[in-house]
């Protein structure tokens, strides 16, 4: 059975969130945006968003109700700090929050830690694991600066995407493509690797993306090089 994700982008509805050279709602909500596309094309999952418009304990009620196995609140932080922080209840999520650290620091964004916030309603009346990411401060200009555009956002929701990913183990989603060029099956994800039969160019081919090879039933084929040698369908 499909493992299932509640994305939550923090407040909504009359709640702005924190204001400062951007407005938290606005920027978690893409974020969000983001995590549910590349999870939703990259893995085998069930995801919910979060309205705006419902509050707090109703949010926590759906998950639960759903039987989320994991909840995942995005959020961006005010103060004036610098960096990344991880949220959970108690030490019982200490590995939940490293995951995700790990994750976030690989994408640059520097990282305040993980800590325990057993007082916040999404950590203390959700019944699965979860986790609040403050991404970055809003009103620190060093450090929004870097996460306050399209491509930055996304960049950090395919971040906390795969550290959800990671976390509950999930199978990889089959993706569909057309080839660009006659070419090499491979016995591994390496063109020095033994040749396991060859492709022609115009056929449809089905697999799991390992990095920048499809894993399909016969064998690994590159998906970009020098060149595209796939075109996603």
């Amino acid at each position: 059975m499909a493992k299932k994700i509640y994305l939550d982008a923090g407040h909504g509805g009359n709640d702005p969130g924190a204001v400062g050279y951007v407005v938290e709602r606005k920027v978690a909500v893409k974020v969000v945006k983001y995590m549910k596309e590349y999870l939703q094309k990259n893995y085998v999952c069930k995801l919910k968003l979060s309205k705006g418009t419902t509050d707090l304990n109703g949010r926590c009620r759906e998950a639960n109700n759903w039987k989320a196995d994991l909840f995942v609140s995005v959020h961006f932080n005010a103060g004036g700090g610098d960096g990344y922080e991880a949220l959970v209840y108690s030490a019982a999520g200490e590995k939940l929050g490293r995951c995700f650290e790990k994750h976030v620091k690989a994408v640059k964004q520097n990282s305040r830690g993980v800590k325990y916030r057993p007082d916040l309603a999404v950590l203390r009346l959700t019944n699965m694991k979860s986790i609040l990411n403050e991404v970055a401060f809003v009103d620190n200009r060093k450090d929004i600066k870097d996460w306050d555009e399209n491509r930055e956002l996304k960049v950090m929701g395919e971040a906390l995407a795969k550290a959800a990913a990671e976390w509950l183990n999930l199978p990889a989603a089959n993706r569909s493509y057309i080839t660009q060029y006659s070419m090499n099956l491979r016995k591994s994800p390496s063109t020095k690797s033994a040749a396991a039969g060859k492709v022609s160019k115009g056929k449809t081919v089905t697999g799991t993306v390992e990095g920048s090879w499809l894993k399909t039933d016969k064998g690994y084929i590159r998906t970009k090089g020098e060149k595209v040698y796939l075109k996603e369908i």
